[in-house]
């Protein structure tokens, strides 16, 4: 047969935007320079504007909703590749970041996905159609990222034409273990295959068999939902009724479905379990409807939002009952903590993120407190006016602090130190500090062999990509008139039991019972 000689165009991206990214580089929320550069993928901003204009321009728009959280996330990769990069792991060979906002949008993570594609050095943001790209060298070695499953679902298809590897700190759906669909993506985060499993162990153990499920309208609560419907079958836990609440649609749209899945909560007065499947601004807005209809419940939260200190600060919490949820384990945050507490001192030129922190520091300074994260949310990038160098006045260490989710810190960090260790691997024999010295599905193959220890424990991902470290189980408790998280448990995945640390944490556990139909908490 006969060989064909086929010209294999190329295509440009170049990124025509308004307002606050007026080119490529601008598209960057933090970035450093290395020889070796990490992408992020990070959701800082909770949505991304659409401005109602005919016809509809393909421009990357504005976000509204700064993430105190997902910033603090972004934080903790900093922190660990600067943590990395000033010890003797990788014997001189630096590391860098380009770390991008999703604003928890597929289409932007998209672009960002696009930049990560294209050529290492190249004089424009170009990415080659090629047929094998064995030898092709993109400006990233790996991804970490997306905060988010239905993110990560796409932006690991994209990379998977490279075999770019994608080590996600967050996204847990139980499809993105299938390595046929996804064989380049890896996890720190057990799946949510585990997390089901455990939260139909704790409602069985627990005696309660008549529950209702509320989740998102996308990839990762229906996702969720299906998983969490097996373990029920095979427990006999009846499942009452499903909600689904739309990610996306305006305010109206999710209040309409927010307020119909409250009533089927009263409508289904034998039903005083809810499992909640939800983002964070899905939980608020369901649970200050659920406060002012005056609806008691036990409320098991996901790992998503179940360490969400801005939900236990929302007006009258106390009241809605009670909160037991699954979280994503931690380990001692002291370095994270130190990091903080320098970061007045941090350079603000190439990390927007930091900059954008630090006006909104400014802009709500008059508010108090537990006010803060509420004015902050509520500001969008085009109300703000970004100026050089500006400081708050009040850096507000301890706000920072407060507002840690340490399994997400944690689960961050991992990452950044998994593909650490590969990259030690993969230049034993080869000079590193040449960007073109290894290409990014040589690093994969690394990371799946991988082994380190974090806090005297040893590491590495499983043939599926995930890191199954287990769940902390955790209650939110009143104390002094603040709403309190407290850790009561561990979810052993292996064991598929509880591991308590003494036996007061076990006696809080065990307090769970059933009375005279309705479930009881008792403390």
């Amino acid at each position: 047969m006969a060989l064909v000689a086929l010209l294999i165009p190329c295509f440009v991206i170049s990124f025509d935007v308004t307002h606050s990214c007026q080119n490529a580089d601008n598209f960057v929320g933090a970035s450093s320079p290395g020889d070796i550069v990490i992408g992020g993928l990070f959701a800082v901003h909770g949505k991304m504007l659409h401005p109602e204009e005919h016809p509809m321009r393909p421009v990357i728009q504005n976000c509204a909703g700064f993430e105190i959280q997902v910033f603090l996330q972004t934080l903790a990769m900093i922190h660990a590749i600067e943590m990395i990069n000033n010890s003797t792991l990788l014997s001189g060979i630096i590391l860098g970041y380009e770390i991008y906002d999703t604003c928890a949008e597929v289409t932007k993570a998209m672009g960002a996905a696009l930049r990560f594609l294209a050529k290492f050095n190249a004089s424009k943001d170009t990415v080659e159609y090629k047929c094998n790209y064995s030898d092709y060298i993109p400006r990233i070695k790996a991804v970490i990222g997306s905060s988010y499953s239905e993110i990560a679902m796409a932006v690991s298809r994209i990379l998977n034409l490279q075999l770019i590897p994608l080590v996600s700190h967050a996204s847990s759906a139980e499809i993105l273990s299938d390595k046929i669909r996804f064989p380049s993506f890896l996890r720190t985060v057990p799946s949510d295959f585990y997390q089901t499993r455990g939260m139909v162990r704790l409602i069985h153990r627990s005696g309660w068999n008549w529950i209702g499920l509320i989740a998102t309208d996308d990839d990762y609560g229906r996702s969720a939902l299906e998983s969490f419907g097996i373990q029920a079958m095979a427990n006999k836990v009846c499942i009452a009724f499903k909600e689904m609440l739309p990610a996306y649609l305006s305010d109206g749209t999710i209040n309409a479905k927010v307020n119909q899945a409250l009533e089927k909560i009263v409508k289904e007065t034998r039903v005083n379990v809810i499992v909640v499947f939800l983002r964070q601004f899905h939980v608020t807005k369901l649970f200050k409807k659920a406060i002012e209809r005056n609806i008691h419940k036990i409320w098991i939260a996901s790992d998503n939002w179940s360490a969400a200190v801005k939900i236990t600060s929302i007006p009258n919490i106390k009241h809605l009952g009670t909160v037991v949820g699954f979280a994503y384990k931690s380990e001692n945050m002291s370095t994270f903590h130190d990091f903080l507490k320098t970061l007045h001192l941090q350079p603000t030129e190439n990390n927007m993120f930091l900059k954008e922190y630090s006006v909104l520091l400014s802009t709500c300074a008059h508010v108090e407190d537990q006010d803060l994260n509420k004015c902050i949310s509520n500001y969008s990038q085009e109300n703000l006016i970004y100026q050089a160098g500006i400081r708050s006045q009040i850096w507000r260490d301890d706000f920072l602090m407060d507002n840690i989710e340490p399994g997400f810190i944690q689960s961050t960090m991992l990452a950044v130190h998994a593909i650490a260790y590969a990259v030690r691997e993969q230049c034993k024999d080869r000079d590193c500090k040449n960007p073109v010295a290894f290409a990014p599905w040589e690093l994969l193959e690394e990371l799946k062999k991988v082994t380190f220890t974090d806090n005297e424990k040893e590491v590495h991902f499983d043939a599926k990509g995930d890191l199954n470290m287990g769940y902390d189980v955790l209650l939110w408790k009143e104390i002094s008139g603040h709403m309190v998280i407290t850790e009561i448990a561990e979810y052993d995945l292996q064991k598929d039991d509880f591991i308590f640390k003494d036996e007061e944490k076990e006696m809080e556990f065990l307090n769970f019972q059933v009375s005279g139909g309705h479930t009881v908490f008792v403390l």
